[in-house]
């Protein structure tokens, strides 16, 4: 391993963007009366972020009579020795851009009121409860609407929604409470099926009496065989493409895929896929994002050949950023179907009980919003088949999504890679969740146009679309830190939570990762060299004892200010 000292450095916070500096002269004790003296500077190795010092074991020392050895601060807080001579690239921990609020205020009034309720009583981020709330909304609109952006150019409504957080972050609650109603029509659907079912039953018990009777005697009609029923269906949540087709050709309109945990979901992709191929399913996934015809063929059973005109499925659940990482491996990057993920990640949140609890009259709001979507229909072609009523723009509407678009595409020139593919479909992404406020609006009130979607809604869908630009961009470079980048940025994330401040004897205390007081002081000692934070000294307290310090974190810090 190498090592490289540095003199004078300005070290840019990744959170704040404040500035601090740290010299190779300065000397900082790694552990109080031990004797230890420290030159900070920082290693770039293999595991990511490491911390040199330099160590004498004398009452006594200086820059210039101690050997440089690196800081390793795994879960042994071992130590490993370094080769003076060798060279090595200084590193930091990228520059994250702040968490934007989500813009709650350009929603439809309704799903406004009701996405604060429910935050509120969970204690959670909005855009936790804002993302499910507009992927069941689009899911039940479905094949029965498109966007005319122009002549050759319609958008669905379909929307992939996750949510980004570890676990005990409050990512299931707002899922079961807003997709509650969905869940509840779902149950009337199967359980009007199974009345239908045993109807049908008894007509083809009566069928095939009369048929035996027809066929002995000859005389009179032939009796007509009864249809099966067919059972509506609104929701999925574990199925692969070829399970998923015969559902989508009995509910034409399209469905939701709802899970917890979306692993599973992207584990599907890969089921039937040989090692080093794509995989199918991803592909025909790709079509259903845009509502595509979707073709399988099967290699048994009947009928050997299965299609759907506009697969329509609406997707949303939650994933651990860790599994998310490993998920959207390189084909699903290169695919494009990673850039089609709407995604939000907030800052964790410590929890915090309330008395809040959402009012019944805001769930039955929502609960009326999803009912008078499901009740929108599709128009008749001149054929008399179902096709999606068309929704056009206003003048203002559309004027205001050429500029977006233009903005969106000259922003995307200077971009490469996942940012650009991401760029690449958000530039659609505001007409999408136009179209889906502009619904939403139409069925709850008389005085908007249903069928021309005006600039109040094209304006809410453009801010919507924006949030998503900083929320990916924060996402992407959140993920492609190294395995010890985040588990700095997770202990500087921890320390915020518990007030912005931490001993090294907080670390043992509370931390699972954490046994000893030299493994806590070489851990927060990588966060000060990783420009997150500084060393406070801290005097005795009343009752004696002797001085120590703490770690404060960059933004509990009074005396710096920004640049």
């Amino acid at each position: 391993m190498s090592t490289r000292a540095w003199s004078t450095r300005r070290n840019i916070h990744p959170v704040t963007g404040y500035s601090t500096y740290d010299t190779n002269n300065s000397r900082i004790g790694l552990r109080p009366n031990h004797g230890i003296c420290v030159r900070r500077f920082l290693l770039h190795t293999r595991g990511g972020l490491t911390m040199g010092y330099q160590n004498k074991h004398s009452q006594h020392c200086s820059p210039r009579d101690v050997s440089e050895t690196s800081v390793n601060a795994d879960g042994n807080g071992g130590f490993a020795d370094t080769d003076r001579n060798s060279n090595s690239n200084s590193h930091q921990l990228k520059h994250v851009p702040d968490f934007q609020p989500f813009p709650v205020d350009v929603l439809p009034e309704v799903i406004r009121e009701y996405v604060v309720c429910v935050a509120r009583s969970i204690g959670c981020d909005p855009s936790f409860v804002v993302l499910p709330a507009i992927t069941v909304c689009a899911g039940v609109i479905g094949n029965t609407r498109r966007l005319r952006v122009k002549r050759s150019w319609f958008v669905p409504p379909i929307l992939w929604t996750v949510l980004v957080g570890d676990s005990g972050t409050q990512k299931s609650p707002p899922l079961r409470a807003v997709f509650k109603p969905l869940k509840e029509r779902q149950q009337d659907q199967i359980q009007q099926h199974c009345a239908k079912m045993a109807t049908f039953k008894d007509d083809q018990a009566n069928f095939k009496r009369e048929l035996k009777s027809f066929e002995k005697s000859g005389e009179g009609a032939r009796p007509t065989e009864p249809e099966r029923p067919v059972c509506e269906r609104c929701l999925v949540s574990d199925t692969t493409i070829e399970g998923l087709v015969p559902i989508l050709q009995e509910n034409p309109r399209g469905v939701v895929l709802h899970r917890d945990e979306l692993v599973g979901w992207f584990g599907g992709f890969d089921r039937y896929s040989k090692a080093g191929q794509a995989s199918a399913d991803a592909a025909h996934w790709l079509s259903i994002y845009n509502a595509e015809s979707l073709i399988v063929d099967r290699k048994t059973g009947e009928p050997r050949m299965l299609s759907v005109p506009n697969a329509a499925v609406s997707v949303c659940g939650g994933i651990q950023p860790s599994i998310l990482t490993r998920a959207l491996g390189e084909e699903h990057r290169e695919n494009g179907l990673a850039a089609r993920l709407l995604m939000t990640y907030p800052p964790r949140r410590a929890k915090r009980w309330t008395d809040d609890d959402v009012p019944m009259e805001q769930e039955q709001a929502f609960a009326d919003v999803v009912e008078r979507l499901a009740g929108l229909q599709p128009d008749l072609d001149r054929h008399g088949d179902e096709s999606p009523g068309l929704v056009f723009l206003t003048d203002d509407a559309r004027s205001a999504f050429i500029n977006y678009y233009n903005a969106t595409g000259d922003e995307q020139s200077g971009m490469t890679g996942d940012l650009a593919a991401a760029w690449s479909k958000l530039e659609e992404v505001a007409a999408r969740l136009a179209l889906v406020f502009h619904c939403i609006r139409g069925v709850m009130t008389d005085d908007v146009d249903p069928r021309e979607c005006d600039a109040e809604s094209m304006a809410a869908g453009i801010a919507v679309a924006e949030w998503f630009k900083a929320e990916t961009e924060r996402i992407q470079t959140l993920l492609s830190e190294s395995e010890r980048e985040g588990e700095l940025r997770s202990l500087a994330e921890w320390i915020r939570l518990h007030g912005g401040t931490a001993r090294p004897s907080d670390l043992v205390s509370n931390r699972r990762d954490t046994e000893t007081v030299s493994h806590a002081e070489l851990k927060l000692q990588s966060l000060v060299s990783a420009g997150l934070g500084q060393w406070r000294n801290v005097p005795p307290g009343p009752r004696g004892g002797r001085p120590t310090r703490e770690f404060v974190l960059l933004s509990n810090l009074p005396s710096v200010k920004p640049i």
